[in-house]
Parts: structure tokens; C-alpha cells; sequence
């Protein structure tokens, strides 16, 4: 069990030092790897030596492309992603701009300059896409898909998806496979 331990004490420290060359903040990057090796002295044992070393290098996978997706893609970009990566969240202009470290001021006129809406209509649009999806793919009702889609209520919901669609979602749900599939 130490020797396992040890390995992947080391196997961290490259992994550390490796994201610290790709420009991740030295304080940082020196708590993370305090935290996984607190971790890994405190676990009692490892079912699985290899999944743990494929999950600790997922894991510094996702920190540096967080951290780079974040400090170096434009703006309009970072809000792209931010929304779409959190869809099923409610979120209003002044969590955006807490997350991704921006002044709200230039949040709207850096997306709509790019994309011609605003970050709210763009929110309402990928929610829409992603209840088109779960309600073709799926049994769940409107009430688990409003909730889901954190939408303050199933009339919300509704009415949200009639102006964008132009139909209920259950029309849409009932009619999709004959409208696009044309039987």
C-alpha cells in the first residue's frame, strides 16, 4: 500500500509540475496538489490502482483546460461556453460575470457583437435546444424538464418554448418524428 501510495505521490508532483509550465498559478497549483496528496494519505486502500491514476490525470486534465478556457479564449467565447456548460442551472448575468472573472458592463456588448443576440436570448435559445433534445429523447414531463432546465415554472417553460418554437412543447413532442421524418 505505500508503494502504491508513493507512486502516486510522484506521479502527481510531474502532473503538478507539468500544469504549472502550461502557465497554471504556482499557489494554486501547489494547494491542488496538497489536497490529492492529503487525500491519498488519508485513503485506506485502492480498489482499483489503475483507475485511480487514469481519474488523477482526468482530473489535472480538466483543471488546466478550465484554467485556460477561462484566462485566454475572448470574452464572447468564455460566455458561450460558460452557459452551455451550465445549462441545467439558473444563472443571471451577474453569475456570469462572478465566474469568469469579467465586468458585467462588457458582457452583453462583447456577445452581441459577435453573435447579434444577447446573452439572455442566447440562454433562453440553448435551454430551448436542450428541452427539444430531452423531449424527442426521452419520457421525462414538462414539469422534470422545466425543473431540470431550471426554469421558475412548467408555464414558463411552456411559453418560453412557444415563442422560440413557435409550438408547445407537446406538440412538438407529439409531431416531431412525422414533421421531420415525413410519414
Amino acid at each position: 500500500m505505500r508503494g502504491e501510495k508513493d507512486t502516486l505521490i510522484s506521479y502527481i508532483a510531474v502532473l503538478n509540475r507539468a500544469i504549472i509550465q502550461w502557465g497554471y498559478p504556482l499557489e494554486s497549483a501547489f494547494r491542488l496538489h496538497n489536497d490529492l496528496v492529503q487525500e491519498i494519505e488519508l485513503s485506506s486502500q485502492f480498489f482499483d490502482f489503475f483507475q485511480v491514476i487514469r481519474e488523477v490525470t482526468w482530473h489535472y486534465f480538466n483543471v488546466i483546460k478550465n484554467y485556460r478556457v477561462t484566462n485566454f479564449l475572448p470574452l464572447h467565447e468564455r460566455i458561450r461556453q460558460y452557459v452551455k456548460e451550465h445549462i441545467t442551472e439558473s444563472m443571471t448575468l451577474d453569475d456570469i460575470a462572478t465566474r469568469l472573472n469579467a465586468s458585467k458592463k462588457l458582457l452583453n456588448p462583447a456577445f452581441k457583437n459577435e453573435y447579434g443576440i444577447t446573452i439572455t436570448q442566447f440562454i433562453r435559445q440553448v435551454k430551448i435546444d436542450a428541452a427539444k433534445e430531452l423531449l424527442i429523447a426521452s419520457d421525462l414531463t414538462l414539469l422534470d424538464i422545466s425543473n431540470l432546465l431550471s426554469f421558475s415554472t412548467t408555464t414558463y417553460f411552456v411559453k418560453t418554448f412557444k415563442e422560440i418554437t413557435g409550438l408547445t412543447p407537446k406538440y412538438f413532442r407529439q409531431h416531431f418524428f412525422d414533421q421531420h421524418l415525413h410519414l
